[in-house]
């Protein structure tokens, strides 16, 4: 295989034949992860996450985890199993949670927790702090305790709708379990997340990601999963789904998310499983054509820049606006782990679209594997690891208003009924003078029309500065249909206005933003899709 940077947990065990290793040793990767983020009332769910003692058994003594701000000592406790445990399984993880003291009661704001694991490897006793990659900074691990859950009205939830899980593995990466992300999310406010892993690395066999196996073992292993945890789950959701590699117009590899599929796609053309085989088993469009009707399909980070060594390599491209028009594709999903030059690109290729007359939504994921707490990945192949505070699972979010099954949730995706958002939340909805009402994501007929914004934030993210309802004529342009830029919190307005006004097929959507809150130096920022407006 070809080693290229991904953005999962870094495998370290792998090397070419004959290469030396640096990063690798006769342990198995030990991780401890969290969210970055912790709804007030909440205990603080720390993962521990060991891989690969299948190779290198351990046994777990002991975890002591330490709670700090500004690097001052606040709470310390160490967790014993009624006795120590051998850990022999290719993945093996375990939840501990951090309760907060009554005297931790009134302590908010950012917190660091440095995680030692002790462990027991061929008679010798060492001690793990937060990870145990060669070159990692060791880092603790950092969140954001808020007074406030997340901004919210009845029947919105948040979700990530690009994440993968431990059946995204090969050479040089690996996910998170599926079963241990509903108590990381639940912790975060979070209501859903959607499973998006690679497929070309579901055709692999359980034991070998460097065989395939026709049967598509893991495939089912993740279906089966997924099915366990949402019959277990309350008030939450996993979506099953798969980013599936497929030629775009111009023969490049391309992503295509799939949210809510039973039907597994072959696309394995930028694998790099074999040299110079980048052919996929199908183009954008024929998947397209062939996929489940109740699926909902959204082009993966399509603005993205690919690098030059994954575009000589492996044949990786960007989407082409071409590839966007098929009336099967739902949507784009523009933002990925930040407010980047490839977002605002994202943008203007929406609104483009919306112009031209397509239906084309907007999601927000991540492309988090796992990295819950801090992006860790292979920076140099098996030489030196590398960090960011970025592409963090449940990072940036999609709002759905949805119940809350799996069903209901890819509908919401198909329908557009949703916005994207850093933290802050923003709705519209609108009525008309023939006694209906619509909202984002619906088609509404009339006259006049009554506009109902409302927007709700906290101090993690900001107080509103500027909100935008944004009126597009198609096959003209957009223009600003009211700016708002005073406000109480939550804000509603009821704001009038006429056909002649919104003008015959057009739709309407809103965008807003806030100054810098406690979590961010920059503003925070939403996107509503649109409402849109037919003849009647």
């Amino acid at each position: 295989m070809i080693p290229l940077p991904f953005f999962l947990y870094a495998e370290t065990h792998y090397r070419f034949k004959y290469f030396f290793s640096f990063l690798k040793k006769a342990e198995p990767e030990i991780i401890a992860d969290g969210p970055h983020r912790l709804d007030p009332d909440t205990p603080y769910p720390v993962l521990l996450f060991i891989k690969d003692a299948d190779r290198y058994p351990v046994e777990l003594i002991s975890t002591t985890l330490t709670l700090l701000r500004d690097g001052k000592e606040l709470y310390s406790e160490t967790v014993q199993p009624p006795s120590s445990v051998t850990i022999n399984d290719h993945y093996w993880w375990n939840i501990i949670e951090l309760q907060f003291q009554k005297e931790l009661d009134e302590v908010y704001g950012f917190l660091t927790l440095k995680v030692e694991i002790t462990i027991r490897q061929n008679g010798r006793i060492k001690i793990i702090t937060n990870n145990n990659h060669r070159t990692a900074s060791k880092t603790p691990l950092k969140f954001y305790r808020s007074r406030t859950p997340l901004p919210s009205l009845p029947g919105w939830f948040y979700g990530d709708t690009h994440t993968h899980s431990q059946y995204t593995e090969d050479q040089v990466e690996f996910g998170s379990p599926i079963a241990a992300a509903p108590t990381l999310c639940k912790a975060m406010g979070l209501s859903f997340f959607c499973v998006a892993d690679h497929s070309y690395d579901l055709d692999d066999r359980i034991d070998n990601y460097l065989v395939n196996d026709q049967n598509i073992p893991k495939w089912h292993l993740m279906q089966e999963t997924i099915d366990e945890i949402n019959e277990k789950e309350k008030n939450f959701v996993v979506v099953r789904g798969e980013e599936v590699s497929c030629t775009n117009k111009d023969g490049r590899n391309v992503h295509l998310l799939l949210h809510g599929t039973r039907k597994y796609f072959h696309g394995s053309g930028d694998s790099a499983e074999k040299w110079f085989r980048t052919k996929c088993e199908h183009t954008v469009n024929g998947v397209l054509l062939i996929k489940d009707s109740n699926v909902a399909a959204y082009a993966a980070h399509p603005t993205e820049e690919v690098p030059l060594l994954q575009r000589l390599l492996i044949n990786r491209g960007e989407w082409r606006k071409a590839d966007m028009n098929s009336a099967s594709l739902h949507g784009i999903q523009i933002l990925n782990g930040e407010y980047a030059e490839n977002f605002v690109n994202g943008l203007d290729v929406w609104e483009w679209l919306l112009l031209k007359g397509e239906k084309k939504f907007i999601s927000a994921g991540n492309d988090a594997h796992g990295n819950f707490n801090r992006f860790i990945q292979i920076g140099i192949p098996f030489f030196k690891i590398r960090e960011k505070e970025t592409q963090l699972f449940g990072k940036m979010k999609t709002a759905l208003f949805t119940s809350l099954s799996e069903t209901a949730v890819v509908s919401a995706l198909r329908h557009g009924r949703s916005f994207i958002t850093s933290g802050p939340l923003l709705v519209i909805e609108i009525e008309t003078d023939q006694f209906n009402s619509g909202k984002i994501g619906d088609t509404i007929s009339g006259k006049k029309f009554l506009v109902k914004v409302k927007a709700k934030s906290t101090e993690e993210f900001g107080k509103f500065i500027s909100v935008k309802l944004v009126h597009g004529i198609i096959g003209k342009r957009e223009k600003i249909l009211l700016e708002m830029n005073n406000f109480s919190d939550p804000f509603n307005i009821h704001f009038i206005t006429d056909w002649e006004t919104v003008a015959l097929f057009s739709y309407i959507r809103a965008e807003g933003f806030t100054a810098s809150g406690e979590v961010t130096s920059r503003e925070g920022f939403c996107y509503t899709n649109p409402i849109w407006i037919s003849q009647e």
